[in-house]
C-alpha cells in the first residue's frame, strides 16, 4: 500500500507539472506576441517623428509678415478671401487636367470660352439674363459697307468664340473723356481683325480692349453697377481680388487644357492635408505656382516644396499637431502593455514557484519509493 499511495501521488503531482508547464507555455506565448506588439507601436511611433506635411503662406493679420496654414486642396487652390502670398493649382500627371472644385468644373464647362463671365459666374452672377448675353459679333457679312461688317446682335460671339458681354460693350458706349478715346481706338481694332477675318489678331485685340475696360475705374464701376444682384452695397473693390483671381484660374485651366473635380472627402481637413502630400509625393500630382498673383493675367509654372526660391510661400515641415497624438498614444499603449507584461511575470513567477515545489515532492516521493524497493529486494536476496 506504501508503494502504491507513492505512485498513485507521484502520478498526481506529474499531471499538476504538466499543467503547470503549459500554463506557463501559454504565458511565454502572450509575451512574444506582446513583444511584437512592442516593436509595432514603436515603429509607429517613429513614423510619426518621421511624418512633414506641406505648408502654405498667407499675409499675418496685421497685413505684416507670414501666417502659415497646413496646406490642403482649400487653402492652396481655391479663393480663401484673404491673401496668399503666391497662387496655386494642383495639375493631374496623368490627363494634364487641373484639379478643381465642383463649382469651377461646372462653370468652366458652361463658360470655357469666356474668361470675365467665367469671373462673373464663379462670383455669383447671372450672366444668362434679359440683355446680359448681347455683345459684339462678327458673323455679320463682310461684303459691302464697312458698316455692316461688324454689328451688335445676341450671340456676342465670332463663330463660337466670345467677345464681349452686353453689359461691357454698353459700359464702353457710357465711357467719357479720355476713357472713351482709348476704348474707341482699342474698339477699332477688334473691328479691324474682324474685317480682316485675322483669328489671332481678334483674339489679342478683344483682349486689350477688355483688360482696358477692366482696369479704368469708369467702367468697371459701370459694369458693377448693371450686373444683375449686385445690389447696392456692392462695388468694384468688393470683389475686384476674388474676380481677378478666377481669371487667373481661368488662364491657368485654358492653358492645361480643362480641369476636372477634386473628390470631395479630399478638399480639406486632416485627410484632405495627407492626400495632398501623398499624391504629390506619389508623382500623381503636380503642383503649380502662378508668379504674377496680382490683378487679371497669370504665369504658370511647376514648383514643389523643394524649389529653393519657393521655399518663402510653400514649405514641408514637421507635423506636430499628429506628432503630439502619436506621442500621447504611444505612451498609453505602451502603459498597458507594459502593465500586461508585469502580470505576466508575476505569473510566470508564481507558476515556477509551484513547479519548483512540485518537483521537490516529486524528488522526495520517488527516493522514498527507491528506498522501499531496494529494502523489499533485499529482503530476498
Amino acid at each position: 500500500m506504501g508503494m502504491a499511495a507513492s505512485q498513485a501521488r507521484l502520478l498526481s503531482l506529474t499531471s499538476r507539472l504538466h499543467d503547470v508547464e503549459l500554463r506557463a507555455q501559454a504565458i511565454e506565448s502572450q509575451k512574444i506576441a506582446l513583444a511584437t506588439q512592442k516593436d509595432e507601436l514603436y515603429e509607429n511611433y517613429c513614423e510619426a517623428l518621421d511624418a512633414t506635411k506641406f505648408q502654405v503662406a498667407f499675409t499675418g493679420a496685421d497685413g505684416t509678415g507670414k501666417n502659415w496654414e497646413i496646406a490642403s486642396f482649400k487653402n492652396l487652390c481655391t479663393y480663401m478671401g484673404k491673401e496668399r502670398w503666391q497662387d496655386y493649382a494642383l495639375k493631374d500627371n496623368k490627363s494634364g487636367l487641373l484639379i478643381e472644385s465642383e463649382e469651377v468644373v461646372e462653370n468652366y464647362k458652361k463658360y470655357s470660352g469666356d474668361k470675365y463671365v467665367f469671373a462673373w459666374a464663379m462670383l455669383g452672377y447671372d450672366m444668362s439674363g434679359d440683355g446680359m448675353d448681347v455683345g459684339i459679333s462678327g458673323n455679320a457679312n463682310r461684303g459691302g459697307d464697312a458698316n455692316s461688317q461688324f454689328t451688335l446682335d445676341r450671340s456676342y460671339n465670332d463663330g463660337g468664340n466670345s467677345l464681349m458681354t452686353g453689359i461691357e460693350y454698353s459700359a464702353y458706349e457710357n465711357a467719357t473723356g479720355d476713357n472713351k478715346t482709348t476704348l474707341d481706338n482699342l474698339y477699332n481694332d477688334v473691328k479691324t481683325a474682324l474685317e480682316e477675318s485675322d483669328t489671332k489678331k481678334r483674339d489679342e485685340a478683344v483682349k486689350a480692349f477688355r483688360d482696358k475696360l477692366y482696369s479704368t475705374p469708369e467702367t468697371r464701376d459701370y459694369i458693377m453697377e448693371k450686373q444683375e444682384g449686385a445690389g447696392s452695397n456692392k462695388t468694384w473693390d468688393d470683389v475686384a481680388d476674388e474676380f481677378n483671381f478666377y481669371c487667373r484660374k481661368f488662364d491657368a485651366i485654358k492653358s492645361a487644357g480643362g480641369c476636372t473635380a477634386v473628390d470631395p472627402q479630399f478638399e480639406s481637413g486632416s485627410k484632405g492635408e495627407t492626400w495632398l502630400k501623398n499624391m504629390v509625393e506619389a508623382g500623381m500630382i503636380t503642383i503649380l505656382a502662378n508668379d504674377e498673383p496680382k490683378g487679371a493675367s497669370a504665369n504658370w509654372k511647376d514648383t514643389s516644396v523643394a524649389t529653393s526660391t519657393n521655399g518663402n510661400y510653400l514649405s514641408e515641415v514637421q507635423d506636430n499637431k499628429d506628432l503630439k497624438k502619436a506621442e500621447a498614444e504611444y505612451e498609453h499603449e505602451l502603459g498597458i502593455l507594459n502593465t500586461k507584461d508585469t502580470k505576466f511575470d508575476r505569473d510566470l513567477s508564481k507558476l515556477e514557484t509551484e513547479r519548483t515545489s512540485i518537483t521537490t515532492e516529486m524528488d522526495s516521493i520517488k527516493s522514498v519509493r527507491d528506498d522501499n524497493i531496494d529494502r523489499t529486494f533485499g529482503i530476498f536476496s
